[in-house]
């Protein structure tokens, strides 16, 4: 922990107040190292209570979910509506479902949301819905019932202008139909009225991310030396739809996606990953990595957690799993890589990140994840075909690197993207919160 007084001072308050929220606190703790020197030179930042308005969102809900399982059990989850900070303007309400979930991973997420889209330059708060449940694991008729019990607790919370296709991408199709059909006869009934949905963007979240990913990494090694991303070896950690995205725009950039999976295990070719095999893998999603494996000649499966172990120039971190550690993270600087970019919130624990960031280039997601931000919420002129699409984030995640790394060059640190992303993004809700008086 810093030494800067204000930093320990407000720490100790909200350790003392929630000391259960581990994970949170991690989160500030490793936010707010960053922000040490940065602090120093804005007393105002103190004055106006900074630190305590990130460290407490300004509204968290819980609720409970109530369904019954196939046995016609009931179940209990609980549910969390987390809204972070409006100063940048109305929040946008993000989705995230998954057993590991509870108030402090919520509140880290919500953090970590309102970051990136202020990094990112758009004018939303950050906000996320979620419950602490595995969709994978639900049949049909259970999914059916926990999404009825999870929207009949969290509408009450929603804003008037939420629409469910703001949720594309952040949990499985069935779901997602599934809570629209809910949300729809709620709003019916309560008369919010209809609101049709925008047409499909050219781009999926999914998509974005990872493309946005990778145009991100060959900016930042560029302006690293002149370094390139053609040619580089790729690691690449997530087996989902944003991790092949970024291995399929990664070969289509030159670059040889060698490995992609999760501690579970992974696919494997020392000449790169066929850019064939990746298109397939986004046409047929889901199916088994060892199922890849079979049907793909000189692709390898190796089983297990052995990914880190790999060599590579460029490391490409899309969850997968638990949380990558700092045992992990130890061995993937072992190869030294050229950088490490998250692609995910919440991919690594905040002593990972800090081991990255001393090993040498490491963009948080806040940064190098922004693309799914950028591409769904920020208002483009005119319609836009997918090469055109492509053409603006790469215009946007470039516009973003720049400004991280303008930032870590200011603090006289060229390259420490960790401290230029964090300070680059708390700046403007800085300066809207003082401005704004809330």
């Amino acid at each position: 922990m810093t030494e800067q007084p204000y930093i320990r001072r407000t720490y100790a308050a909200l350790a003392g107040r929630d000391p259960g929220q581990t994970g949170f606190l991690q989160a500030l703790e490793s936010l707010w190292e960053s922000l040490a020197p940065w602090l120093e030179e804005r007393p105002q930042c103190e004055a106006a209570g900074l630190l305590e308005r990130l460290g407490e969102p300004e509204r968290t809900a819980l609720f409970p979910v109530i369904w019954t399982d196939d046995r016609g059990r009931v179940r209990h989850t609980r549910g969390f509506h987390i809204r972070c900070t409006t100063a940048l303007g109305p929040c946008r309400c993000a989705l995230a479902l998954g057993p590991g979930l509870d108030l402090s991973a919520a509140k880290a997420l919500a953090l970590d949301i309102s970051l990136c889209r202020s990094l990112a330059g758009l004018p939303l708060g950050g906000a996320l819905a979620g419950a602490d449940v595995a969709p994978g694991g639900l049949s049909d008729g259970e999914s059916r019932r926990f999404c009825a019990g999870f929207m009949a607790g969290l509408y009450p919370l929603l804003d008037r202008d939420f629409r469910p296709d703001q949720w594309a991408g952040q949990a499985p199709s069935r779901e997602l139909d599934y809570l629209t059909g809910c949300y729809e006869r709620m709003a019916a009934l309560t008369g919010r009225g209809e609101r049709s949905a925008p047409p499909p963007g050219p781009m999926t979240p999914a998509q974005a991310i990872g493309c946005g990913l990778c145009h991100f990494a060959r900016s930042a090694l560029k302006r690293r030396g002149g370094q390139r991303l053609e040619g580089q070896r790729v690691l690449i950690s997530g087996a989902g739809p944003a991790a092949v995205w970024a291995g399929e725009t990664a070969a289509r950039m030159g670059a040889l996606p060698v490995a992609l999976g999760d501690d579970a295990g992974c696919l494997y070719a020392a000449a790169g990953l066929p850019l064939a095999l990746l298109r397939s893998m986004l046409r047929e999603p889901g199916l088994p990595l060892l199922l890849w494996a079979v049907r793909s000649p000189g692709v390898e499966y190796r089983p297990g957690p052995v990914l880190w172990d790999i060599p590579a120039d460029a490391v490409f971190l899309f969850g997968g799993g638990t949380k990558l550690g700092s045992a992990a993270a130890r061995r993937v600087v072992l190869h030294r890589p050229a950088g490490v970019f998250e692609g995910a919130f919440q991919s690594v624990t905040a002593r990972a990140g800090r081991i990255f960031a001393e090993g040498g280039l490491y963009a948080p997601a806040i940064a190098a994840g922004a693309g799914g931000q950028i591409m769904a919420h920020r208002r483009w002129d005119g319609p836009a075909d997918r090469w055109e699409a492509d053409r603006r984030l790469r215009t946007a995640m470039e516009e973003v690197c720049r400004t991280v790394w303008d930032e870590s060059e200011r603090w006289g640190r060229p390259g420490d993207l960790l401290l230029g992303a964090r300070t680059a993004a708390v700046e403007p809700i800085a300066q809207a919160l003082i401005r704004k008086g809330i």
